[in-house]
């Protein structure tokens, strides 16, 4: 490796540390009533609410048809905000969840249909006898909890970081999609073959 180069990755190790020994010691700042306004771009402005206070990493929402929303948190609760107001209590019916880390409950989407059949979708880190992977599971909204909850695709990328990062989209055509981060397995990664086996 050319010295330059090698000095350049040295620098920027030492800058990643000393940006996260910084954050360590940086107080969390309380939120703000609001709303905020920000300037988006060239005569388009952002309103901005608060629409709930005292969620743990929250990481994906999905808006019910009644206006309801349905948060994740990282840690592996879902939560529900009725009215402006978020329920103390968690959704039950959510799949056990591997959080640790940046690892644990992701994103959350309704189904395209949803009025008819009530579906809702969950990503999350699974634990299982082969290390943690990523999973999709699917459950039955009955206005207070998942019903039925099961995976309906768990990622073949297992090992110590299966990718902390997972999102939802629907097509126009009901097609799902789901990412699933830069899952890999880290032992394979070490003997020089990253897994190649893991699916959107």
């Amino acid at each position: 490796m050319p010295l330059i180069s090698r000095r350049f990755s040295i620098a920027a190790c030492l800058i990643v540390v000393l940006c996260i020994a910084i954050s360590a010691q940086v107080p969390s700042i309380p939120l703000p009533d609001g709303p905020f306004t920000f300037d988006a771009s060239e005569g388009v402005k952002i309103r901005v609410v608060v629409a709930a206070r005292n969620l743990a990493h929250p990481w994906g929402m999905a808006f019910l048809p009644n206006g309801d929303m349905l948060v994740t948190e990282r840690p592996g609760h879902l939560r529900l905000i009725r009215n402006g107001i978020l329920d103390p209590k968690p959704v039950d019916g959510v799949p056990v969840v591997r959080a640790q880390g940046l690892h644990g409950l992701m994103d959350i989407a309704l189904h395209p249909q949803f009025a008819q059949n009530h579906w809702v979708y969950l990503t999350y880190t699974k634990a299982t006898d082969r290390g943690q992977t990523v999973a999709l599971a699917r459950g039955r909204w009955d206005g207070s909890a998942l019903l039925e909850t099961k995976d309906i695709f768990v990622a073949e990328a297992y090992g110590e970081n299966p990718g902390a990062a997972s999102r939802i989209a629907f097509a126009r055509d009901g097609s799902l999609y789901m990412t699933v981060g830069g899952a890999y397995d880290e032992r394979a990664r070490r003997r020089g073959r990253i897994s190649e086996r893991f699916y959107a």
